[in-house]
Formats: structure tokens, sequence, C-alpha cells
């Protein structure tokens, strides 16, 4: 392979766009949990499987999370643990090469903890997040932070 060959090969897999998981927004109060939608849109890789670490204040929020429509329609189940205080891993897989379409992928429910301070808002971070192909290979994904708004009691 020359050298011009190189560089346009190169290029092509700079310019190729990354897929991207984001995080939505949602009103949370006292009596009314919120459901967050985490989205996949995969710039065209074809993800066979997920991972992903969630972080949020845990002194004020609790986080559960589920399987997302799209998850489902390709056959892929989710686990989801603790890491730590205010961490959760959340692994998204499944014994198929299906892979999985552009859509919500999971959903967070998170409900406010009886002493925690209403009003202002308080993130739910996406970190590490990172995908596999058909061949078991590391796809790159981005992650986009959302959050909840805390409404006064």
């Amino acid at each position: 392979m020359n050298y011009r060959n190189a560089v346009v090969l190169l290029a092509f897999a700079l310019a190729a766009p990354a897929a991207e998981l984001s995080v939505g927004s949602a009103a949370l109060s006292a009596d009314k949990p919120a459901a967050l939608h985490v989205t996949l849109a995969s710039g065209g890789a074809a993800l066979t499987g997920i991972q992903f670490e969630l972080e949020y204040d845990a002194k004020a929020v609790e986080v559960t999370v589920e399987a997302g429509q799209a998850a489902t329609d390709a056959g892929k189940t989710l686990q989801s643990s603790p890491i730590g205080a205010g961490k959760r891993r959340v692994i998204i897989v499944g014994f198929n090469q299906n892979g999985i379409a552009d859509g919500v992928v999971a959903t967070i429910q998170v409900s406010l903890k009886d002493k925690a301070t209403p009003g202002g808002d308080r993130a739910v971070r996406i970190l590490a997040p990172v995908g596999t192909n058909r061949q078991g290979q590391s796809v790159p994904v981005t992650g986009r932070d959302g959050g909840v708004k805390v409404e006064a009691r």
C-alpha cells in the first residue's frame, strides 16, 4: 500500500460517523418519578452490543434501568449493577448477531429520595460508552448527558 492510499483510508476512517448514546431530560417531583430515555444514533455503525456507565447524585435520586424497544426488538437483554455510590454499569447484549436499530435502547427510572432537597437540576451522565459489532470488535461510541429538573414541593 502506498502513502497516498494510506492517507485516503485514514481520512475515510476519521470521517466515519460515530455512534452516540444520549440521555434525555424530564421533570421530577416527590410524587412523580421521571423516565429518561437512552437513545442510540448509530451513525451507520452496526452495533450488536452496548456497554456504558451512568453517574448520578445518589444522595438525591434513586435510579433503575430497563431495556428499551430498540434493544428488545434486536433480541437483546439489559443487565445493570451498581458499581459504587451514584454509579451503575449497564450492558445490553444478546446471544445473537442482530444489529441494534436507532432508537430507545434503555429507559432510566429516576425517583427522588425522601430527604432530597427539592428544586434544581440533577445530571445523569453517561460514561465510558462502547459498542461491539458482529465480529466482536470494539466500536467507538460517544455519550451525551441528560438529567432531571426537580420541581419544588
